[in-house]
């Protein structure tokens, strides 16, 4: 799964990156710093893996981690080439869900790309850009297809989705899930966060909502103890959960569950999407183990950290036995039996 940082140049794209990732891409004061996709590994804080480390004392701990993609910044025509244009709109075709970062800070040393500082107007040019990209794969679809008679379905969809997109509007899927070409995803259809990255002094009301954070705040408190993080934010009217939030909230919105394993000295999370079987879980570990599956060994991780250890668990009857059909619960921990 991966998740894909997008906004206007200069609103801060890569420093949340760098945040998130612990990456280093380089952060300038000019348009285009990011000419090209940096990517990136993001470990998800995991309170129930702590307390199991607590119970079981590997030597080596690994959260559940996520994908994400720093994607150079868009501008007004981006959709026709304008700026660093259709190659990075491409970029944004990869991902599953976008963090679209919109500026709402004043900073005289970091000049706006468009002269002042106006969120909904800049979120509004992306989502514009995103919208012309996709009427012009829609268009251009429909032009191969137009003489062929047995795309007359696709035809009617490709149809209703001009009409939206000719229109500035965001089509609406929900009712056409299944029917979508699947060489055709769209951009202006992608799950999103707003993500308004505000200033150092207290937050002003918006003209758009959305996750507040400061991206500067977060650099600045990178030391700070949790609590201490916490009662800053506050005061800054920012998401009091701040950085750590917003990945949580990316590890919701790809509708991702955790589940764990222990092997040796090393305890794991692993994040798979929800509705996952005990098969594709076994193949999300190592290909062997799907493979060779036999059976899975599953108890939940508060059930195996109040009986200390696995073993203790299966006395308790805690343990269960599972087959490849058997869909993953968030929390379980699995212990794969495989050839």
């Amino acid at each position: 799964m991966k998740v894909g940082v997008i906004g206007l140049p200069n609103s801060g794209k890569s420093s949340l990156f760098n945040l998130l990732t612990h990456a280093g891409a380089a952060v300038g004061i000019y348009p285009f710093t990011t000419t090209d996709r940096n990517v990136g590994i993001v470990p998800v804080q995991d309170e129930r893996l702590q307390r199991l480390a607590q119970v079981i004392k590997p030597q080596k701990l690994t959260p559940a981690t996520i994908q994400v993609v720093d994607i150079a910044g868009l501008v007004k025509g981006a959709s026709q080439n304008e700026g660093l244009g259709n190659k990075f709109l491409s970029h944004i075709r990869e991902v599953d869900l976008v963090l679209h970062l919109v500026r709402a800070f004043e900073d005289a040393n970091i000049p706006h790309v468009y002269a002042t500082v106006d969120p909904a107007r800049d979120y509004d040019i992306v989502i514009y850009e995103l919208l012309m990209a996709d009427l012009d794969m829609v268009e251009k679809r429909l032009d191969r297809i137009k003489v062929k008679a047995e795309a007359k379905e696709e035809r009617g969809i490709l149809e209703h989705l001009r009409q939206n997109l000719s229109r500035g509007q965001r089509p609406n899927v929900a009712g056409l899930l299944g029917k979508l070409p699947v060489d055709m995803p769209l951009l202006s259809t992608k799950a999103e966060i707003v993500v308004l990255n505000l200033g150092a002094s207290p937050a002003p009301a918006m003209n758009l909502n959305g996750f507040r954070i400061s991206v500067k705040v977060e650099e600045e408190i990178v030391d700070f103890l949790p609590e201490e993080k916490c009662e800053l934010r506050t005061s800054l009217n920012l998401e009091p959960a701040g950085i750590e939030g917003l990945i949580e909230n990316c590890f919701t919105r790809l509708n991702l569950i955790r589940f764990y394993t222990i092997k040796g000295d090393q305890t794991r999370a692993w994040a798979i999407a929800k509705g996952a079987t005990a098969l594709e879980a076994a193949g999300r570990i190592h290909g062997d183990l799907k493979e060779g599956f036999i059976k899975a060994e599953v108890v939940n991780v508060d059930d195996l950290i109040n009986s200390g250890d696995f073993a203790s668990a299966a006395s308790k009857g805690k343990v269960k036995v599972e087959g490849r059909e058997y869909l993953i619960k968030d929390g379980d921990v699995l212990l794969v039996k495989f050839r």
